[in-house]
């Protein structure tokens, strides 16, 4: 190996007293000046040599700068192109690449095709000819812009200028511009917190660019994202318009009317008159599609009634039980009172994984009411706790709690409901006193549900 690399070192160094040295700087290091020098001359060519026999060490440098064909190894080949240029001797291209090999594009629009990464890198004449193979569907210039003009297929080839055998190819594919759209539908209705996939047909069908531009003529109400899809945020009437954006400018609408989540019906009367917290669980639960009726989540919930002790009523703590009996009023002999949202949580809870799970309840209790608003907009029906339609209390329902002897009271006339749906002025509730769906006014809704606490519970499916 050794008399190997004496013997090639001894005739490059004979070329070498043979011709002059062609000296080359330049800011950037070049191809081939694997020293970093600025030269490429002998000693580069020496190096290269000596790395291809293994008398050297190769480094990331000169695997970049010295593998002039690109072959992934640095060999005598690269030395004589080392050498080559070193001297001036003409040095063809034997490749090339193009930065793409097809395309699709629209009447009218432009490609710009470069040609790149050409073998070896040290060739002298990297310039291309450009020719396009049907100038009535695109032209191409001298500096590989395309230009379309009808729809059509059409091949553009580059051939390299000093070695034309050497050709690379891109297929443009010329598609006819949008002469009309048209929506599924022009107008639907949303529950809140649902979302709608508008789904669009194209003429001509083979169009190129389907991309559309979308806007809500109010976002608060329905928003759409860049495919399209709507979702129902608030209760009211948005106008979607979709516009094309390969320069036709087509447009279509869709009128959204957004109403409140439709919730099936669970009746606490007649016989849990206090029984409010049960019927809204019901519903929440039927809404996603658990069976369930009112004397299985009654049963469900833990509860106690009050109990008189040295002339004082006693009771349990209503976040962890039902406090009395729900099938008592105010004034039965075993009245009803209600139980907060930690322990409907729970309960609500327990009623989901006996049934399979699936889902989380979660208690937002302490949430802004925006945030509050914020659930319904995504589509989360809400268990919350206001007052019977809204109503002003002019008393308390009140206790000694038998765990710690504390005095509690809250608000008399308590009533638990979904809340369903919201628009700027109005909230839409469920009621289970047989009253079924009702609309109050927001801020009297957010005064009452701040009254009992900011209370509310939600159902979450699971990941």
């Amino acid at each position: 190996m050794k008399k190997l690399l004496t013997g090639a070192v001894s005739i490059i160094l004979i070329l070498l007293t043979l011709i002059s040295s062609v000296v080359i700087t330049s800011a950037t290091q070049l191809f081939g000046d694997v020293d970093n020098d600025g030269n490429i001359n002998s000693a580069d060519a020496l190096i290269i040599l000596q790395v291809s026999v293994g008398e050297a060490e190769t480094t990331d440098e000169i695997r970049v700068y010295g593998d002039l064909n690109a072959d992934g190894v640095i060999n005598s080949t690269d030395a004589l192109f080392v050498l080559q240029k070193s001297v001036g001797t003409p040095i063809k291209v034997e490749d090339f690449s193009l930065n793409m090999t097809e395309k699709t594009v629209t009447v009218g629009a432009t490609v710009q095709l470069e040609a790149f990464d050409f073998k070896p890198k040290v060739a002298d004449n990297t310039q291309v000819e450009w020719l396009s193979s049907d100038d009535s569907v695109a032209t191409v210039d001298k500096n590989g812009l395309v230009k379309t003009f009808k729809p059509g297929k059409v091949t553009v080839t580059a051939s390299s200028a000093d070695a034309p055998e050497i050709q690379k190819s891109v297929l443009i594919t010329v598609a006819p511009l949008i002469s009309s759209v048209k929506a599924e539908k022009t107008a639907i209705t949303l529950a809140q917190g649902s979302q709608y996939n508008q789904k669009l047909t194209f003429t001509p069908a083979d169009v190129a660019n389907k991309t559309m531009s979308w806007t809500s003529s109010d976002k608060s109400i329905a928003t759409v994202d860049e495919n399209g899809t709507i979702k129902a945020l608030k209760i009211g009437t948005a106008t979607i318009t979709g516009t094309t954006t390969d320069g036709t400018k087509k447009t279509v609408s869709c009128k959204v009317t957004v109403t409140a989540m439709s919730i099936p019906y669970v009746s606490q009367m007649p016989k849990y008159p206090t029984g409010c917290e049960a019927a809204s669980c019901c519903m929440i639960l039927k809404y996603y599609g658990f069976s369930i009726n009112m004397d299985q989540m009654v049963e469900a919930i833990p509860r106690k009634n009050l109990y008189k002790k040295n002339g004082k009523w006693y009771g349990p703590d209503i976040n962890e039980m039902f406090v009395g009996d729900p099938r008592g009023y105010y004034t039965s002999a075993n009245p009803g009172y209600g139980a907060f949202s930690p322990v409907v949580t729970k309960s609500l809870q327990n009623v989901v994984d006996e049934r399979g799970g699936g889902y989380t309840a979660v208690k937002i209790s302490g949430c802004s009411f925006k945030e509050l608003l914020g659930y319904v907009s995504d589509g989360h029906p809400v268990i919350v706790w206001a007052t019977y339609k809204m109503q002003n209390p002019t008393k308390v329902n009140s206790w000694y709690i038998e765990s710690t002897g504390k005095y509690f009271e809250y608000p008399r006339g308590t009533h638990v409901m979904i809340l369903s749906g919201y628009s700027s002025t109005t909230v839409t509730t469920v009621d289970p006193y047989d009253n079924g769906v009702l609309t109050f006014d927001i801020k009297k809704f957010e005064d009452r549900w701040n009254l009992l606490g900011k209370q509310g519970v939600i159902l979450v499916k699971n990941k």
